[in-house]
């Protein structure tokens, strides 16, 4: 449990750079890894088949697509979607709390093939760039309740950031330290202060801010109470279940599904549109390429490809899988490119649309 935990807080150390959570690229979203007893090849088919469902749910934001009756027929032969597996031994705790290795089957399904598969049956297709989540939720069991964070609620926090992993979601606990604490308490939680929830999180920069309560009300019977905010939008909700556990997948479950509504991209191919993009700031071919990588991991975008290199200015020629404004959208949660405030707006050169963009570069590692 210890060994699986601290490997958790290494996810937790990505989401936190320099203490900002903005819009992350999520470089595994069509790796499943899950326990399994043995190497055979019937487990592993039928392993192949569960993480199948899973890759599906996490790419397209919710879990109505492996409902779909023809993608659950494709599902029986899932091993075609595979891109490769491997086995790795890592280190665990048996029910005693005695040392143990156990052994995990890591899938790599095929990107193209599972856009494509989703794509077919009119499902969107959620990209690597999302938006960040900034969880300020209370603890509760009995009359002990508490603001969850690494520290305070380490089983909680484990919950959820294996939870926010399964499902590909960018999410932060806040350190509560003596800034966040001059700021906010328990009771502002409770009261849902979202005034003073949201002043502590400007540290954080985040795309959307959970409030909410998990609350034990007895060993068998425990309660959410959830409301998440980004993009001018309020959804509320609450969630009862057996267990914890139960209650916190519901919750980034639940997350994931409000969160891509609005930035997972169903394909319309009367939206198919081609454009330029002129980026500036770009002092090196390092920067070209780090950019057109970025651009291309979009999945608004279908292809790229130079047009013109000028004094630290590149024009990227894009043919578009939606719409300029759904570019527009996916951009702006990040921290790779910056639109330029040009006064004349939007360019037309030859027929073609240009947008203007800055490159800022935060969100990519060269």
């Amino acid at each position: 449990m210890k060994a699986k935990f601290f490997s958790l807080l290494l996810v937790l150390l990505t989401f936190l750079p320099s203490q900002s959570v903005k819009a992350l690229v999520m470089d595994e979203l069509y790796t499943v890894e899950l326990p399994v007893s043995d190497q055979t090849t019937g487990l592993r088919l039928g392993v192949f088949e569960t993480a199948f469902e899973l890759v599906l749910t996490k790419v397209s934001g919710s879990d109505e697509a492996k409902k779909n009756p023809a993608i659950m027929r494709l599902g029986k032969n899932s091993s075609r979607y595979v891109k490769q597996f491997s086995y790795e031994d890592r280190p665990g705790v048996d029910a005693e709390g005695g040392a143990i290795q156990l052994l995990y089957l890591k899938v790599n399904f095929d990107q193209q093939l599972i856009e494509r598969l989703l794509r077919k049956h009119n499902f969107p297709v959620w990209g690597r760039e999302r938006p960040s989540s900034l969880l300020v939720i209370n603890s509760q069991f009995g009359d002990a309740i508490q603001l969850v964070t690494t520290d305070s609620a380490p089983k909680v926090a484990e919950l959820l950031y294996a939870a926010a992993l399964k499902m590909g979601v960018p999410m932060l606990l806040p350190l509560m330290d003596l800034e966040d604490f001059s700021l906010v308490d328990v009771s502002d939680v409770t009261l849902r202060h979202f005034n003073v929830i949201s002043d502590m999180a400007i540290r954080y920069e985040p795309d959307a801010i959970v409030v909410g309560e998990i609350v034990g009300l007895d060993s068998g019977n425990w309660a959410g109470d959830w409301e998440v905010r980004f993009a001018d939008q309020i959804f509320k909700w609450r969630y009862n279940a057996a267990t914890q556990d139960a209650v916190i997948d519901d919750l980034i479950a639940h997350l994931a599904r409000v969160l891509a509504l609005e930035y997972a991209l169903e394909y319309n191919q009367s939206n198919e549109q081609e454009l330029l993009i002129k980026v500036s700031s770009m002092l090196d071919i390092n920067h070209l390429i780090s950019v057109r990588q970025y651009l291309r991991s979009l999945n608004v975008v279908e292809s790229v490809r130079v047009a013109l290199i000028s004094k630290e200015k590149v024009t990227f020629y894009l043919k578009l899988r939606n719409s300029v404004e759904d570019l527009r959208r996916l951009i702006d949660i990040g921290s790779v490119l910056e639109q330029q405030n040009l006064a004349q707006g939007d360019l037309q050169l030859k027929g073609d649309v240009m947008i203007n963009y800055n490159f800022i570069g935060r969100g990519i590692s060269n």
